[in-house]
């Protein structure tokens, strides 16, 4: 095995190196040595010869040469000319993640995390008072959250179902043009429920004569499910209240939800009704007179607002963004509100004849 000895700084090289490891220098000139060959005795220098001879008691000193302390090594790097010396770089050794320490750090912030969401949803944690010993976090929280399951099971498999309770046949409820109610009391197992703590009410078609229903739904911890249950809503009136005639009082109620902004009275719609039955008016005729009665042409509608109500109370629809604009632009031009409503009714669509044939009604 071979060493290079380098030139600048005497260090000793592996036979493959380029550069000095210590100095950088090049080891392109350097000494190169054998390791491991014995050497012969007259390849060892005398190293006793440099050594300063001893002086013993009794004798005389010795003389010795004197010796001229050597000159120190010079390190510096010789400079080459017009050539720049660049020094390898040494690899760098990659870095090393201990995986395990990483994720220990990442578990307990998580951890952490817990338990400060914890502490801010629950509003804090009491301290503990005198005389009595603190209980960990987590078990108030195990314990809580027991307790809420097995809360919530019980509350779900004790609460009752609100369709056990029977109601019996509600009377027939007074026609008044507005919406009927009653006031029903619920008791279950002598305990009397509360509207919107226990249970909801919802009601349907219960403004004109003939079948409302109402709707029950238990609410709350204590009941649960629904039923529903109906009465019906009378004038007094045969024709009226007779249920074959029900499209007919919903044509008269209409026109006058729409054209007078109230439900009719009793009074008039069973005569509204019993004169369009009996054929003693037409549609049309029912239309104009209570469209231009005088307690409409009081209200003073806008043509905007009178276009809309015509539309809804005659042909039971809503008028769409074009037509409204277009028939506003006719009535504000100069058409009359006679003229326009008799072309609404008469149009070659049909389309009013066509609601008046359906339920029941002669149109002209």
């Amino acid at each position: 095995m071979k060493n290079k000895t380098c030139n600048n700084c005497n260090s000793i090289n592996g036979e493959r190196a380029t550069y000095c490891r210590k100095c950088g220098v090049s080891l392109e000139d350097a000494v190169i040595t054998q390791v491991g060959v014995r050497k012969r005795p007259e390849d060892v220098p005398n190293r006793t010869a440099d050594k300063a001879p001893v002086q013993r008691p009794g004798r005389r000193p010795t003389s010795t040469p004197a010796v001229a302390p050597a000159a120190p090594k010079s390190r510096a790097l010789p400079q080459a000319s017009g050539e720049q010396i660049t020094l390898p770089k040494r690899p760098s050794k990659p870095a090393v993640i201990y995986w395990p320490f990483v994720l220990s750090i990442v578990s307990a912030l998580s951890m952490l995390a817990l338990i400060v969401a914890f502490v801010l949803l629950s509003g804090g944690i009491d301290e503990p008072t005198a005389g009595t010993s603190p209980v960990s976090t987590s078990a108030v929280t195990s314990a809580s959250s027991s307790a809420a399951a097995e809360g919530s099971e019980t509350s779900s498999a004790d609460a009752t179902d609100l369709s056990e309770i029977l109601i019996g046949d509600i009377a027939d409820q007074t026609y008044t043009g507005d919406y009927v109610t009653i006031p029903f009391s619920l008791t279950h197992n002598d305990h009397v429920l509360e509207e919107g703590v226990d249970y909801v009410i919802t009601y349907e078609d219960n403004v004109a004569p003939g079948t409302a229903t109402v709707y029950f739904e238990g609410i709350g911890d204590d009941f649960t499910g629904s039923f529903d249950t109906s009465f019906n809503i009378v004038t007094g009136d045969e024709v009226v209240d007779n249920p074959d005639n029900y499209l007919v009082v919903i044509f008269s109620m209409r026109l006058s939800w729409t054209m007078l902004g109230r439900s009719p009275s009793t009074e008039e719609l069973i005569d509204q009704v019993h004169r369009l039955i009996d054929h003693d008016v037409t549609g049309a005729e029912l239309v104009n007179e209570i469209s231009f009665s005088d307690e409409s042409v009081n209200r003073n509608l806008t043509n905007e607002e009178f276009v809309s109500a015509f539309y809804q109370g005659v042909l039971a629809r809503p008028a769409d963004e074009e037509g409204l604009a277009y028939n506003v632009t006719l009535l504000e031009d100069g058409m009359s509100r006679e003229d326009w409503a008799s072309a609404i009714v008469n149009a070659e669509d049909g389309e009013f004849a066509s609601i008046c044939n359906s339920v029941g009604v002669i149109p002209y």
